[in-house]
């Protein structure tokens, strides 16, 4: 579908088949083992105490109480909520681009809290909108030194050196490998802060003999499960791990004819060549039984060397072994990545739930209040005993030392490199969505000429930008 969303073009392609609903099911299944008790919603305070209730921006207001609201009422029952959904903003747009929806919805509705992701975020604080916190976290002594160092240093970097806003979580990948296969083929294990580059060149030191039964992988791709990665989705993730932009929003112009760029195309097609990669189509698994549908699953079944995944694999990988009532048939490794290879120290992760406070509420401080406690150790205490819902969204607490593990396996490697965020994340909100889904055709059709010979990768490369350039005129015009 798009380049942006290449995992939802992935499911797309399985139709409605059982898989997808076991894969959601899964997920659903994480989310909900937190969710089993109903939410409490407002609760009444007690005689004769003033209340104040704060106004909130969020998805849903039974999530938002499930996750934030019922264990803060609990504690401070004169601070009520007043949840407004933001679920169905973009629905409706007109000739507006998303910003201009969402600061719209802000101004009419007016709340104390927002909830943000890293784009909206970064236009609130330029936009004027949000309380600087640092004064607040002064007067009050607030403990910014238990969070994740880096993650701090981003919310500065995006305020201009002050803080806006804070977050409870925090979604990252790394390198899972099996060490049995790496031991067995006499090749050194991954290491922390490894680029897609070393990766791929990792990958391809396994042998590609044997049929589809028998064969390993150097590398197989997905989140939730294990589809076979095509070209388009491998280039996807080697340039957002390199902070590459497919346009200058800031111009609108399309940014492909860099030697970044030329270097991520040329590897992904090497590598897609080399038999590394688990890319066939035709392993694509759409009907069958549960057994067929894990036999697919090179990593899983022990058939792959690497994978990038989240926490979240972690939990579906223990989903799958008490499924089948057997251990994981190897021995599992988890490294730090991937890097920019000029930034070899450094992941980019993805935010979770930013709260903000609004400058023109007149309830500061009980805003901040309840920020203090969604961000604090209490609460990331409470998540860490019972992380269903952390689990589901792909999330890690955004304080330092309470998800230490899962399951016995250490979660450390997903902290140890510092964090930055996704410099791509813009371009959701700027450019119009037919773009995404025009562009990736564009560079499927180019990228073949290229795999048969028949076109080389410089005058690939130059018509992709040309016709891309031409899609994103004509939809911007809309």
């Amino acid at each position: 579908m798009t380049m942006l969303h290449v995992e939802q073009r992935q499911e797309s392609m399985m139709n409605k088949t059982w898989l997808q609903v076991l894969t959601m099911l899964v997920i659903s299944c994480l989310v909900l083992v937190g969710c089993t008790s109903e939410s409490k919603g407002p609760i009444e305070p007690k005689e004769n105490q003033e209340t104040t209730t704060l106004k909130v921006i969020y998805q849903d207001s039974e999530l938002f109480y499930k996750q934030y609201g019922d264990s803060f009422t609990t504690l401070n029952d004169h601070i009520q909520f007043e949840v407004i959904s933001d679920a169905d903003i973009y629905k409706d747009m007109g000739d507006k681009t998303k910003e201009e929806v969402y600061a719209e919805f802000i101004r009419e509705e007016q709340p104390d809290i927002l909830i943000l992701d890293a784009h909206q975020f970064k236009k609130q604080i330029n936009d004027g909108v949000l309380t600087e916190l640092d004064s607040l976290s002064a007067r009050d002594n607030y403990n910014l030194d238990g969070f994740v160092p880096s993650l701090v240093d981003q919310f500065r970097e995006l305020g201009g050196g002050q803080l806006y806003g804070l977050t409870p979580s925090f979604s990252s990948k790394a390198i899972f490998y099996n060490k049995d296969l790496f031991k067995k083929n006499g090749i050194e294990l991954p290491s922390d802060g490894m680029s897609w580059y070393d990766i791929i060149e990792l990958a391809r030191r396994f042998p590609t003999e044997g049929d589809k039964q028998t064969r390993v992988y150097g590398y197989s791709g997905g989140d939730v499960y294990e589809a076979p990665m095509d070209l388009v989705t491998l280039i996807d993730k080697m340039s957002r791990a390199e902070g590459l932009s497919i346009v200058n929003t800031d111009k609108m112009q399309v940014t492909l004819d860099t030697d970044a760029w030329k270097k991520v195309i040329q590897t992904a097609i090497e590598a897609g060549q080399s038999g590394a990669i688990f890319n066939s189509m035709d392993e694509l698994f759409t009907l069958g039984t549960k057994e067929e549908f894990y036999d697919s699953q090179p990593f899983l079944m022990g058939r792959s060397a690497m994978h990038i995944g989240s926490v979240t694999s972690l939990a579906l990988m223990d989903h799958f072994k008490n499924d089948v009532n057997d251990d994981v048939p190897f021995e599992l490794g988890i490294a730090a990545g991937p890097v920019d290879p000029l930034d070899p120290t450094s992941t980019y992760v993805t935010p979770g739930d930013i709260f903000a406070i609004n400058k023109a509420s007149v309830h500061q401080d009980a805003a901040w209040e309840f920020i203090k406690y969604v961000c604090g150790e209490d609460y990331a205490r409470a998540s860490s005993e019972s992380n269903e819902l952390l689990l589901g969204q792909q999330l890690l607490l955004s304080r330092s030392g309470f998800m230490k593990d899962y399951e016995g396996i250490s979660l450390e490697p997903f902290y140890r490199l510092k964090s930055k965020f996704p410099r791509r994340s813009d371009d959701w909100y700027k450019l119009p969505d037919p773009f995404f889904n025009d562009f990736a055709a564009v560079l499927s059709r180019e990228l073949e000429l290229v795999k048969k010979g028949q076109k080389s990768l410089d005058d690939a490369v130059a018509t992709v930008k040309s016709e891309a350039q031409t899609l994103l005129d004509q939809s911007v015009k809309k």
